[in-house]
């Protein structure tokens, strides 16, 4: 049986909000928490959209940074082999091409996936990403060839909420959008599981101390570096007066800033992996406390 024109237009704008980088993240978990007891075709497709634009986000941004890391150190290994390379413009431009041909071609790869899969939900197809797709159809045994696309098909809807809540996990990389998307399934949580609601309402806490901490961080190392130009400034001849110090203490702290978030992040990718697993994982401290609400709710 092929999905109604209703069914088709909900997959369809589920997949195309991945084009947001991010921001789609919302729209998917909701499209996915409101129709999830519809029709078996919406919640595989809304199900795999949320998990592309939080997982495949993830594999998408550590590509790009191996990128740039295979960038510098070819960088490195030409500047040891050819004197002044450096200064040979050829060299950097043939460099600079191939590190933007590499980050704009993974960039156009990672939209161009759910443009195809909106293409195909359109016409009414059952589309799968790769690696994600067929994976996620044999857990949640997801089989439209028997049958299994009918509004009242029967999908494994704990393997389904495991899945849900470890994608908010996972979007902890994502400043900001990330957290949409686990705190309106909190929010949203008479539809669902208390295993649902506790993970999403843990990670929701969780990403806005991450958050908090970043643009903390970052703001306090700007107002360090700045304030300490200004005082150099104050206390010498402004005739002899070097930036340098300034800026180097700024570029210092964002550097340890950008040591400290990535640890939190990793958290948070745990925190996914073994929720993907079944398992009720709690955060340091913050899982006790909000776990002890939510047991009086229970």
């Amino acid at each position: 049986m092929k999905p109604s024109s209703e069914e088709r237009i909900i997959a369809v704008i589920s997949h195309l909000s991945g084009l947001t980088m991010g921001a789609g993240l919302l729209v998917s978990a909701l499209l996915w928490s409101e129709n999830r007891k519809k029709s078996a075709y919406v919640r595989f497709q809304t199900l795999q959209a949320l998990g592309y634009q939080s997982l495949g986000y993830t594999v998408w941004l550590l590509a790009a940074l191996l990128v740039f890391v295979v960038f510098y150190l070819g960088l490195f290994l030409i500047a040891m082999i050819v004197p002044d390379a450096a200064q040979n413009e050829t060299i950097m431009i043939a460099l600079s091409i191939l590190l933007m041909a590499g980050f704009f071609g993974l960039l156009a790869v990672y939209l161009l996936i759910p443009v195809i899969g909106a293409v195909f939900c359109g016409m009414g197809r059952d589309f799968r990403y790769p690696l994600l797709g067929g994976r996620l159809a044999r857990s949640l045994g997801y089989q439209p060839e028997a049958g299994t696309d009918s509004p009242h098909a029967s999908l494994d809807s704990a393997f389904e909420e495991q899945f849900a809540a470890a994608m908010g996990h996972f979007a902890v990389i994502i400043p900001i959008w990330g957290l949409l998307a686990p705190a309106y399934l909190w929010l949203s949580h008479p539809k669902h599981s208390s295993f649902l609601k506790f993970q999403s309402a843990q990670t929701t806490l969780y990403q806005v101390f991450v958050n908090l901490l970043y643009f903390g961080l970052t703001f306090g190392s700007i107002v360090i570096g700045l304030g300490s130009m200004v005082l150099f400034a104050l206390t010498v001849d402004l005739g002899e007066w070097n930036p340098v110090a300034g800026l180097m203490v700024m570029t210092c702290l964002l550097g340890c800033t950008g040591l400290i978030i990535p640890l939190f992040h990793i958290l948070g990718q745990w925190a996914g992996l073994q929720t993907l697993r079944g398992r009720d994982f709690k955060y340091p401290l913050l899982g006790r406390w909000v776990n002890k609400p939510e047991s009086k709710v229970s």
